[in-house]
This record gives structure tokens, sequence and C-alpha cells, in this order.
């Protein structure tokens, strides 16, 4: 093994890292690609009425999760 096992409290922190990324990150995909199908002629499939909306959500979804596993912890 070249790791070592996830403790309880790493586990718990990534779950949360993740739950909080979902929160954050899912509303604004959603919210982009509804504003592009109002912008773009086409349905859903096409791919520039869901692209950038996958695109942003994808990248708070990152954002979100790196700032809270690698964030300072003030209880420290």
């Amino acid at each position: 093994m070249a790791g070592s096992p996830l403790t309880d409290t790493d586990a718990h922190s990534t779950r949360t890292a993740v739950a909080y990324a979902l929160l954050f990150s899912v509303p604004i995909a959603v919210g982009v690609t509804v504003m592009m199908t109002r912008v773009v002629p086409g349905s859903l499939t096409t791919p520039l009425v869901v692209g950038p909306g996958l695109l942003l959500g994808l990248a708070v979804f990152l954002l979100v999760v790196v700032a809270a596993r690698g964030g300072e912890n003030a209880t420290r």
C-alpha cells in the first residue's frame, strides 16, 4: 500500500466537502443550462446548451472541494 487509509475524521471531512460542493454547484449548473435553453435555439441535447452549465458546475464543484479540503481549519 502506497498511502495510509483514511481516518474517520478525514472521511467525514471529505463527505462534508463533497456535500457543500454539490450544494453550491448543482443550482449553478441547472441555472446556466436553463438560461442557455432560452438563449440558444435547440433542445437540452444540444452541446451548446448543456456544455456551459456542465463546465461551470464542474468548475464550482472542484473549487469548493479544493477550498474545503485544503483550506485553513479554524478549530486547530
